[in-house]
């Protein structure tokens, strides 16, 4: 019973690690947060449990045992998330590293009591203070780290600039994690020798630091590649609204030259009518247009959507493409009208560009939007298409070209962030999508 206890103590660290590895990742379970948390929570401990039975009954050697201890964490890890390859790698030996430290770390600080265990040489297997010790430092990191996990690092994962850096920066936590297992003694009064242990006490924490230092590096480089994006974006909804306001100016200044104008042309249609000369006065009516050539059209009353309405306009123009607008939007958004127009004019962009090949006929684009309550807007895209569409995992279309599909990983990552809905759908060559934005969030 008391190796069957060791076992299961130094076995859970299995637990902590399983935080460290979820908690970057909760908006992105497959299933609803209690049943991850209730499967992980029941099945974990039981085969911690199972593992710790069977290996007292054999006195197995522990590192074989962790490694299915954490392979079978990957396994519930694998299937509960919808993140690419490359990052649910990257999170596992994020977790797996932490672990390593906690126990390396623990057998350091209670080397003097592991000198002691007759079990070291043969299983591996730590006494109980150590292995209470390593849970103790997984709180600790825990605590230490947790900023990261929950903020920086899911911030990081949405980040595009990284892109496919995520196929191999999980080598970094891979790395430390087999530099740690070659670091763990073959004996530990090894450690007991000379600075061995202060050295290792100094040094081990110091590489930690310094790989979550290259973390927070990626993360800050990130986040300026997306502020950069996001003044880029704000610059051209900026642009587009400079080009509306000239397009009213413009025509606020004939309508004021005709209004001039027809004061004048009163004053004549004014004597004709009262002198009875009716014949001259149908002849002087014909002589000019009372008419703007200029008609301005206003899309809503919003000033920012209306200047994205205009420009996308232009833009169908001039390739052809009949554009149908059916927005009613309040002249003040209930969120940001930057981040608005960036899925707007992304949603419609997609859409211009999927007809721009099709027959003329068939080139049109219509968008609905309105608020469906005060704090939610409802915004949906219907547009055609030619050939087959495939579906990623995430329920998003494959680009077949590089620097396509950008824009709609870019909506969908808004949606998500406010809690919406994105259904696309494709009926009858028809592409549809529909969105639900909560503003609230």
């Amino acid at each position: 019973m008391q190796i069957f206890l060791r076992y299961v103590f130094e076995l859970a660290i299995i637990i902590p690690d399983a935080i460290f590895i979820f908690l970057p990742v909760l908006d992105e379970l497959r299933w609803r947060g209690w049943i991850t948390y209730t499967l992980s929570g029941i099945l974990l401990p039981l085969f911690v449990i199972f593992a710790a039975w069977v290996s007292a009954e054999q006195l197995l050697p522990v590192i074989p045992v962790l490694v299915w201890d954490v392979s079978f964490l990957f396994l519930i890890f694998f299937f509960s998330v919808r993140i690419p390859l490359g990052q649910k790698l990257f999170c596992f030996f994020n977790s797996v590293m932490l672990g390593a430290f906690c126990l390396f770390y623990a057998i350091i600080l209670m080397a003097s009591i592991e000198a002691a265990n007759e079990l070291w040489e043969t299983t591996k297997l730590m006494c109980y203070e150590t292995s209470l010790i390593s849970l103790v430092i997984s709180i600790l990191i825990g605590v230490i780290f947790f900023k990261f996990l929950t903020e920086q690092l899911p911030m990081l994962l949405a980040e595009k600039p990284i892109g496919r850096m995520w196929d191999f920066l999980f080598l970094i936590p891979l790395t430390f994690t087999f530099l740690i297992s070659w670091l763990t003694p073959v004996a530990p009064e090894n450690l007991l020798v000379g600075r061995l242990r202060i050295v290792t006490l100094v040094i081990v924490p110091v590489l930690l630091l310094l790989i979550f230092s290259i973390y927070y590096l990626l993360w800050w480089i990130a986040t300026r590649f997306s502020e950069s994006a996001k003044l880029q974006q704000e610059n051209t909804l900026l642009q587009m609204e400079r080009k509306r306001y000239e397009e009213l100016r413009n025509y606020m200044d004939e309508t004021k030259a005709l209004r001039h104008d027809f004061r004048q042309h009163l004053l004549v249609i004014n004597q004709f009518s009262n002198s009875g000369q009716l014949n001259e006065l149908q002849n002087y009516l014909a002589q000019f247009n009372l008419t703007s050539e200029t008609k301005y059209k206003g899309y809503c009353d919003n000033i920012a959507v209306d200047a994205v309405a205009s420009y996308y306009t232009s833009f169908a123009k001039n390739q052809n493409t009949k554009i149908e607008w059916k927005l009613n939007l309040p002249h003040e958004l209930p969120l940001k009208e930057a981040e608005y127009c960036v899925i707007l004019g992304n949603l419609v962009e997609n859409a211009l560009r999927a007809v721009k090949n099709l027959p003329e006929e068939r080139r049109n684009v219509k968008i609905i939007s309105s608020l469906l309550s005060e704090q939610i807007i409802g915004l949906s895209i219907d547009n055609p298409y030619a050939g087959k569409i495939k579906f990623n995992k995430n329920g998003l279309p494959k680009s077949e070209r590089d620097g396509h599909g950008i824009g709609l990983t870019s909506v969908f990552n808004s949606v998500k962030r406010h809690e919406g809905t994105l259904n696309i759908s494709t009926s009858k060559n028809i592409f549809s999508v529909d969105i639900v934005l909560n503003c609230n969030l």
